[in-house]
C-alpha cells in the first residue's frame, strides 16, 4: 500500500494492531520515571567537572605519547587517530550533556562548558543543541527526526546508481566525512554555521549561530598558531577532529539502526514508541565506561534526556530494562564487533518501505518477513 494521505482512525488501528511498540499494556513514560531511583535525576557540578577534567587528562596523555605510535608508521598513526577520536568524542559527550542541561543545574555553566568542549572539536554548540533537541523530541519520526535523514524507497530510487553505491557500499567512508556535510553543508537539516540556513527561525537563534561558529573558528585558529604550521595543524588538529566525527557518526548510527528498526509518521508516531527505537549497545573493552555510557545507556538517555546525567545512566538502565523486557520492547545488542556492525548494517539497510501507511521498516526486513 502506497498512499500519501491522512490515515483514518481505523487505518491507524490496523497499522498498529501487531506493533509490539504500540501495546496498550506498555508502561507509560511517567510510570517508568517513578520506578527509577530519584538520585538518578540529581545533577552534580563537581562530579561533572571531574569527568571533564579526566577526559582532558586522557587527551593530553595521548598527545604526549604520540611519538611512540609514529614508530609503527602509518598503521601506528591510524590506531592513534582512532583512540584520539574516541577520547575527543568523550569530550563531545560532556558538551552534549551541557546541551541537555544534565551537566549542571546552572544554564550559564552549561553554556560556557558546552562551548568550550564543542568549540575545540569544531562543533557549534547552540545550533547543534537545537537540532539535537529536535532529534530527541521526535525520535524515529519520518519527517521530524533531525540528525537522521531516513531514506525511503521513493528517495532511494531517485538517486543515481553512483549515489546508491557510495551511500551503501561506501558507508564507512561516508561516516568518516558525513559530520561535516551535516554541520557545515547543511545536509539535511540546514547548515549549523550559516545563520540564514533553514535550521534557524528567528534572529536570536541566528545570533547564537554566529557566536557558536566564532568559538569554533577561534579554537581552530588558536590550534593553528599553537602547532606552528599548516602541516602540523592538519596532523594534530584537523585529522583528530575527523577521527572524532567518525566515532560520533558511528555511535549515532548504531544507536538508532538495526534490521527491525521502525519509523512512524504523523498519526502513528508517539513519544514512547519513538524513543524505544533506540538500542543499547555495549562495545566492551572499557569503551562504554570511558565514553560515559553513551553507547550502552542510550535508551535511558533518550527517555529522560534532560533529566539523567551520564554517571547515573546505568542505574536507570537496569530499572528500564526490568520494566520493558517483559513486553519485548527493550532493544539491546552486544557489539564488541562495532566496526563490523557499522559496515554490515550500512551495506544492507538501503531504504524504508511503507511510506504513507504510518509504519515503515527496512525493505530487507519486510522481504525476510
Amino acid at each position: 500500500l502506497r498512499c500519501i494521505k491522512m490515515l483514518t482512525e481505523e487505518q491507524k488501528k490496523a497499522v498498529l494492531a501487531n506493533d509490539r511498540f504500540s501495546q496498550q499494556k506498555l508502561p507509560t513514560v511517567e510510570e517508568i520515571r517513578k520506578a527509577i531511583p530519584k538520585e538518578c535525576f540529581e545533577k552534580s557540578l563537581p562530579v561533572s567537572l571531574a569527568y571533564m577534567v579526566w577526559d582532558f587528562i586522557l587527551l593530553a596523555f595521548l598527545y604526549k605519547i604520540e611519538p611512540v605510535f609514529e614508530l609503527a608508521g602509518i598503521p601506528g598513526m591510524i590506531f592513534w587517530y582512532f583512540i584520539v577520536g574516541m577520547v575527543l568524542s568523550c569530550i563531545f559527550v560532556i558538551g552534549h550533556d551541557c546541551g541537555h542541561t544534565t551537566f549542571s543545574n546552572y544554564e550559564w555553566v552549561n553554556d560556557l562548558v558546552g562551548h568550550f568542549c564543542h568549540g575545540m572539536i569544531f562543533t557549534p554548540y547552540w545550533p547543534w543543541q537545537k537540532s539535537h533537541r529536535h532529534h530527541h523530541t521526535y525520535t524515529s519520526h519520518l519527517t521530524k527526526d533531525m540528525g537522521h535523514a531516513w531514506t525511503t524507497e521513493k528517495v532511494f530510487n531517485s538517486w543515481s546508481d553512483f549515489h546508491k553505491f557510495y551511500a551503501t557500499k561506501f558507508g564507512f567512508v561516508v561516516t568518516l566525512i558525513g559530520w561535516w556535510f551535516y554541520t557545515i553543508a547543511g545536509i539535511a537539516d540546514g547548515s549549523h554555521f550559516w545563520p540564514f540556513s533553514k535550521l534557524f527561525k528567528n534572529n536570536t537563534e541566528r545570533v547564537k549561530c554566529v557566536i557558536s561558529g566564532l568559538v569554533c573558528v577561534a579554537w581552530a585558529t588558536a590550534a593553528f598558531y599553537y602547532f606552528g604550521s599548516f602541516g602540523q595543524w592538519f596532523k594534530f588538529y584537523v585529522l583528530p577532529c575527523i577521527a572524532h566525527s567518525f566515532w560520533l557518526l558511528m555511535i549515532t548510527y548504531l544507536q538508532h539502526q538495526t534490521d527491525d528498526i521502525q519509523v512512524y509518521e504523523d498519526g502513528t508516531w508517539g513519544y514512547l514508541k519513538g524513543q524505544l527505537q533506540t538500542i543499547d549497545r555495549p562495545y566492551g573493552f572499557g569503551i562504554d565506561y570511558i565514553m560515559h555510557h553513551i553507547t550502552d545507556g542510550h535508551v535511558a538517555h533518550h527517555l529522560f534526556f534532560t533529566g539523567i546525567p551520564h554517571y547515573h545512566l546505568m542505574k536507570a538502565t537496569a530499572v528500564i530494562k526490568e520494566k520493558l523486557e517483559p513486553f519485548g520492547v527493550y532493544r539491546y545488542q552486544k557489539s564488541p564487533d562495532f566496526l563490523w556492525q557499522l559496515t554490515s548494517l550500512q551495506n544492507r539497510l538501503e531504504y524504508l518501505v511503507g511510506e504513507g501507511t504510518g509504519l515503515l521498516k527496512y525493505a530487507k526486513t519486510m522481504k525476510d518477513e
